[in-house]
């Protein structure tokens, strides 16, 4: 199950996920909603990931958009649920895994590219990883490190202890999660600015902390309406990446970044995130 064709622009390695919502059947996972955020900026984006064969179908949409794909035959996809309490309090639960994904299923010319994700959303990805990228911009968006769950598929979400893969960063590695995967605590805050370069902490709809080489800035959000915030920190840290290497500013590409993920949830699922004319258009305020 490979389109590989030449060398992308953007890679993201991950899986991409079968989420069961109310209504049926939606692909997710970083790999989905981030490959696509780079296809519609302008790159060549490409997957590497894996699922079930009768589940590739879910892989549809992001090669109809144009991006390169990779995928593991696995007995299983990596399956979510989410049960809401009737105070919004969110549950998640894992029913199948796919397999993992080692440095050696990435195709060759694959491996030297101008941008690297690695957005692993269920512990898919070695832990060694991050350090056998060198000569990219490596972007990181480690929620699937910190993800646990017990054996009827109840995920947890820890950031602490610090999982190995985020410790011993190389020096071209921007960072980014929110301030929730951090349970809110100014101590892991502290802990985590300093695990990279560049560090991105987004707080929701609100403002996002950039830390470059122990400097904060604050970058305010974009006004929005949102219909469907899923996916959202995807695709903030994919318009953070593509900018930074860019420009190489990194509150410049917040700006930017903040710019695609207020579009992006204003539709639902994939469905209205930007183009580069459009994350311009909204910058502009026009």
């Amino acid at each position: 199950m490979s389109d590989i064709e030449g060398r992308p622009d953007y890679l993201v390695v991950g899986h991409v996920t079968k989420d069961l919502l109310p209504g049926g059947i939606r692909a997710g996972g970083t790999a989905s909603y981030s490959a696509l955020a780079a296809q519609r900026l302008g790159l060549q984006a490409a997957i590497v990931t894996a699922c079930a064969r009768d589940d590739d179908y879910l892989l549809d949409e992001v090669r109809q958009a144009g991006v390169w794909v990779c995928s593991i035959e696995a007995p299983h996809t990596t399956t979510f649920r989410n049960i809401y309490d009737a105070q919004g309090h969110r549950t998640q639960i894992i029913s199948a895994q796919a397999s993992p994904i080692a440095y050696g299923d990435i195709p060759e010319a694959w491996r030297d590219v101008a941008i690297v994700h690695l957005g692993p959303v269920a512990q898919e990805l070695d832990g060694n990883m991050p350090r056998l990228f060198k000569e990219c911009l490596l972007g990181i968006t480690p929620q699937g490190w910190m993800r646990s769950w017990d054996g009827e598929g109840r995920v947890t979400h820890s950031a602490w202890p610090i999982a190995a893969a985020l410790r011993d960063l190389p020096e071209n590695s921007f960072l980014v999660l929110s301030i929730e995967d951090l349970g809110y605590a100014p101590t892991l805050v502290d802990a985590y600015v300093n695990l990279a370069p560049q560090v991105a902490i987004t707080e929701g709809a609100g403002e996002a902390t950039i830390y470059s080489n122990g400097r904060a800035a604050k970058v305010p959000a974009y006004r929005s309406e949102s219909v469907d915030p899923t996916g959202a920190g995807d695709v903030f840290a994919t318009a953070l990446f593509v900018r930074y290497r860019e420009t190489g500013d990194p509150e410049t590409a917040a700006r930017f970044a903040h710019a695609a993920a207020a579009i992006a949830i204003e539709g639902a699922g994939t469905s209205a995130i930007p183009d580069r004319a459009g994350v311009e258009e909204r910058m502009r305020g026009t």
